[in-house]
């Protein structure tokens, strides 16, 4: 391993390396975020705090008007009437006469809250009534004058708002940038070890993603909140006001809602189980070997306790372009089962350990695209819940545990929970010759009614804000109903399958009704495999469904079976049916 000195400097320069990009992107913000703070809240505070020694003196009116006009957005379409109140006024001061058009401390156009609007009549009407009113005069300047003096908080708001979302993006960039550590380290070389190179992965244990998922949580929560609260209260003054497409704007702050109770869980979460770091044994992960390690939980053993654990490979990569850039993330491998548990220093002691083959992907350096390890545990408890997330390094060392430990696969609870997944999707039947198959509608009903419950939704709000909102409510109906039938469907459907001596049948029916039947000759058939079918969220827990397939000598293969939760459930199935019908497994 080569090594060299580390100085500030060299650590500074990694950072600058690391992070140009970002640290690049931060300054337009923060610089933007301080120019609204300077020039929105800070001289208008000045402001006002000096015209507190302003003395009020008697003014007499020579015309007062609310000024109106309408402006245009340029991305709804819509048009907004904006207000200006304006007036001309006369005033004594210490013998002298001066004359004034300032009405307050801001003059422009505005629609938020009606101040001008409310301003503009009352002078109006003072005006046409002949009555005085007050002017504060600057003692050191008589010449400068105005009528309201008051500092309006929703504008300060608004702004603080701005400040916020800007100036906390850009700051937050830059501190990210220049204060925590660089993940590479410096002077550490070594390419037969590149494990040892990042900083998170220089030792055997891998702290979790918990507290960081906490402040991002928080931080992600206060700054939508921070502009929906507002955005509703006006949604809802919109309503009231006879503007139905308003109630659209209501979203953002049941959202914000969803947000804080993520975040009030994700505290609870930390401060109750504290770091929860991985030992990994062996170090690092192995491909043609090993992946696992120990976990020592902050809560007392219970051996009724049980916490599932899911170790994936991944390809994080980019989709889209511009503004549509966004990242995303494929699952290569996936297996899954429970930590074994034991008492432990710190009150529960996870042990976990998985078989990895020897063709999988290592751990490779953030970028475009690459691959990563996470391995993931949860565990339903009173209270709160136990979920981490562990990036973790594995490389093709082959290399087995210093502790013999027993898989998580084979736990228990893990062969019990596959055996019931597989009776709940297989029923197979035995018949002269052959078997039947049949895979029954409603299987598998979470994503699909929660699809259902999605397009409805989307569908009910755009029938009630209809053509009132231009497009977006033909848009968001049709959409909402394109979705939820389509998820409805595919709820529905069934499939019956015969497999015999002669041929392969097979019989797609929706609600009883035959909607696609396929055929082939036995002899046509040359082996059976499994293949990814989808993927969705069950809860908090990424679960890939899998099918099986027929394949045959000419054309596409045939599904055979559907809806097996995960690879290892897949694989039984598959081993079943092969062995039932006499069809070669691949």
């Amino acid at each position: 391993m080569d090594t060299q000195s580390t100085t500030p400097s060299s650590t500074l320069w990694l950072k600058i390396k690391e992070r140009w990009k970002l640290m690049l992107l931060g300054l337009p913000f923060a610089a933007i975020g301080i120019g609204i703070f300077i020039w929105s809240i800070g001289i208008p505070v000045k402001t006002w705090y000096g015209m507190q020694a302003w003395q009020p003196v008697e003014a007499s009116l020579t015309a007062a008007e609310v000024k109106s006009r309408r402006v245009r957005n340029e991305d709804t379409n819509d048009y907004t009437t904006v207000y200006q109140a304006t007036a001309s006024y006369s005033y004594d001061y210490k013998g002298s006469t001066y004359s004034n058009t300032k009405v307050a401390i801001n003059d422009g156009y505005s629609s938020y809250g009606g101040f001008y609007e409310r301003l503009g009549d009352t002078l109006e009407y003072d005006f046409k009534a002949g009555r005085s009113v007050t002017a504060y005069v600057n003692p050191d300047k008589p010449s400068q004058a105005l009528l309201n003096r008051e500092l309006r908080l929703s504008t300060l708001w608004f702004a603080l708002v701005a400040v916020m979302v800007f100036g906390g993006t850009g700051l937050g960039l830059l501190c990210y940038g220049l204060f925590t550590l660089p993940e590479q380290i410096p002077g550490e070389h070594d390419r037969q070890k590149p494990w040892t190179t990042r900083r998170k992965w220089a030792s055997a244990s891998v702290k979790s993603s918990g507290k960081l998922t906490m402040m991002f949580v928080w931080c992600f929560a206060a700054f939508w909140n921070v502009i929906a609260v507002p955005i509703g209260i006006k949604s809802i003054d919109e309503f009231i006001q006879g503007n139905n497409p308003a109630l659209i704007a209501l979203l953002f702050p049941l959202v914000g809602a969803g947000l804080l109770y993520w975040a009030i869980k994700e505290a609870v979460r930390w401060r109750r189980f504290g770091p929860a770091s991985l030992q990994l044994d062996p170090y690092p992960g192995a491909i043609g070997g090993q992946v696992g390690g120990t976990i020592d939980v902050r809560l007392s053993y219970d051996r009724a306790h049980s916490f599932k654990v899911t170790l994936k490979c991944l390809q994080s990569y980019y989709t889209g372009g511009g503004n549509e850039r966004k990242r995303e993330e494929a699952c290569v491998w996936q297996r899954e089962g429970y930590a074994h548990t034991q008492p432990g220093a710190r009150g529960t002691q996870l042990a976990i350990s998985f078989d990895v083959k020897d063709d999988l992907p290592e751990s490779e350096p953030v970028s475009k695209c690459y691959h990563l390890w996470r391995l993931k545990v949860e565990a339903q408890l009173p209270g709160a819940d136990f979920a981490r997330s562990y990036e973790i390094p594995v490389f093709a060392t082959g290399a087995q545990a210093s502790d013999a430990r027993e898989s998580s696969e084979d736990h228990q609870q893990a062969q019990q929970e596959r055996e019931q997944l597989l009776e709940s999707v297989l029923d197979i039947q035995k018949i002269p010759g052959g078997i039947t198959m049949y895979y029954p509608a409603f299987s598998i009903p979470e994503g699909k009614l929660a699809g259902v419950l999605v397009g409805g939704g989307f569908a009910t709000i755009g029938f009630f804000v209809g053509g009132e909102a231009g497009f977006l409510g033909p848009l968001f109906f049709t959409l909402g109903v394109v979705f939820g039938l389509g998820c409805l469907s595919l709820l529905m459907m069934s499939l019956n399958v015969r497999f015999d001596r002669r041929a392969l049948i097979t019989q797609r029916k929706l609600l009883g009704a035959d909607i696609k039947t396929i055929k082939v000759k036995r002899s046509e058939l040359t082996y059976l495999a499994i293949a990814e079918s989808n993927s969705s969220l069950s809860g908090n827990q990424h679960v890939i469904y899998f099918k099986v397939q027929a394949h045959r000598r000419r054309g596409m293969p045939v599904t055979i079976g559907d809806n097996f939760a995960g690879e290892v459930v897949a694989n039984k199935a598959l081993e079943s049916i092969s062995v039932l019908t006499g069809v070669p497994r691949k």
